[in-house]
């Protein structure tokens, strides 16, 4: 590889290009945090004035996550952190490797952790005994040198590869995010009940069967609302289920969170000619939005709505206004027309359907539900699955990091005035001072506790 090459790498592998992009991809969840996201122009437009809502649609940073400038922000922390990676794996492995070349070499009276102790005249085949004890704490024997009675033993060698995992998993994550912001989408759709849309970036139909709002006593917070929801394909309903918060619906990997909900222009009624019951006619049960005129079946007549009060109040002058959006107290105006001529102007209230116009009415109008609609959020994330492989990952780099330490062990059988000695010396890349445990262990089952 040329200088210029290694220059490069040299660069992205750096701990400062590592800062500025971490810097750079904060500032940009800052702005994603700051500008509303998913707007339209004319929102931007309303707020920023034209000029900064066409930079921030032609900059998308009306989507700041699913942008492409955030993905490159992504993509380029994640070479940073692969360079990290190999410049630090190569001595590693070779580190590994020359361990038990290094290890014929220490001196055991020389290494920090460090004991020495007589043992017992009793103990037969002590250096068996030794590998029978060290084993059950899960250290491995790696190497005998019978001239100078030293016995090499390690335990928790993968632990060093624990960063490595780590930085992998992060890696990992990071490329599930950027699949996730190029391929996937998050959207809101507002669906009147009754009503199909077609579902977003897919090929099927979404229809809003039923909506219900539960609400605390003597308030207008909603305690729970749901949604009953159909999944419609090539004519067929593939899929019915109710949602609410935090209990989405999953169809063809589109999710169907429960968002919001709201009261539609629209209220389902029953018209009838005549008022008394024994002479009414039937004429048939519509849905109708507000503005919305519409052909009365077997007849020449229209019905138009007027209006839709969802909390009907009258002041002491007449007016007509309502106290809240919560519809505790319904009403709708409508009008009957026949050609250009106004026939009939209509009252219905939800809560008093007795209530009608006077006996000279030719029609009367049952106002028998109020319209709402359900706002989902329809997502569709294609790279989860790499997401949640990263955080498996990441978890099982961070426990070899933390709870799985690299230890090394040497023991050495000498004679001294008659007395067989044991010498015990460790070094550990972590808790280099946590080697009490094992020392403890061999004084007791050999030594005699006169220290040395």
């Amino acid at each position: 590889m040329g200088k210029a090459g290694s220059k490069t790498i040299s660069i992205l592998g750096s701990i400062r290009f590592a800062v500025l992009i971490l810097i750079l991809i904060v500032l940009a969840s800052i702005i994603g945090t700051i500008i509303p996201q998913n707007w339209i122009y004319e929102q931007y437009s309303a707020k920023y004035g034209d000029f900064f809502a066409k930079v921030i649609l032609n900059l998308q940073i009306s989507d700041v996550y699913h942008s492409y400038w955030y993905a490159i922000l992504l993509g380029l922390f994640c070479i940073n952190l692969c360079f990290c990676s190999i410049q630090s794996f190569g001595p590693l492995v070779k580190s590994l490797k020359n361990s038990l070349l290094n290890a014929h070499k220490a001196n055991i009276s020389e290494l920090q952790n460090h004991d020495k102790f007589p043992i017992k005249k009793e103990v037969e085949e002590p250096h068996i005994k030794v590998m029978e004890l060290l084993a059950r704490s899960l250290y491995r024997f790696k190497f005998s040198d019978e001239e100078s009675k030293t016995y090499y033993f390690e335990r928790g060698k993968t632990g060093r590869l624990g960063p490595f995992i780590t930085h992998a998993s992060i890696i990992v994550i990071l490329i599930g995010g950027i699949i996730v912001g190029l391929f996937g989408f998050k959207q809101h759709v507002r669906i009147p009940v009754g009503e199909t849309i077609d579902a977003p970036h897919s090929d099927f139909q979404v229809r809003a069967d039923d909506f219900k709002a539960e609400f605390y006593e003597d308030s207008t917070i909603p305690k729970e609302y749901t949604s009953v929801l159909s999944i419609i394909e090539d004519g067929q309903v593939k899929l019915t289920k109710s949602i609410e918060v935090n209990h989405p619906m999953s169809y063809k990997g589109v999710r169907f969170y429960q968002s919001a909900y709201g009261l539609a222009d629209m209220a389902e009624v029953e018209l009838y000619r005549g008022i008394e019951d024994e002479d009414r006619q039937f004429l048939g049960k519509f849905r109708i939005d507000v503005g919305e005129e519409m052909e009365i079946p077997n007849s020449e007549s229209r019905l138009k709505l007027l209006a839709l009060i969802p909390d009907f109040v009258m002041d002491e002058s007449g007016r007509v206004g309502s106290r809240s959006r919560t519809p505790r107290n319904p009403a709708i105006l409508a009008e009957i027309h026949e050609g250009d001529k106004l026939k009939q102007r209509i009252w219905s209230f939800k809560n008093f359907p007795n209530f009608h116009a006077t006996e000279n009415s030719e029609y009367r109008l049952n106002f028998l539900s109020v319209g709402y609609y359900t706002e989902l959020q329809v997502s569709k994330d294609r790279g989860l699955f790499i997401v949640w492989i990263g955080c498996i990952l990441m978890v099982v780099g961070m426990f070899l990091s933390f709870y799985v330490p690299y230890k090394r062990l040497w023991i050495k059988f000498s004679k001294e005035n008659g007395d067989i000695f044991l010498e015990v010396g460790g070094r550990s890349y972590k808790n280099r001072s946590d080697f009490g445990n094992e020392f403890q262990k061999l004084r007791d089952f050999f030594g005699n506790n006169k220290q040395q």
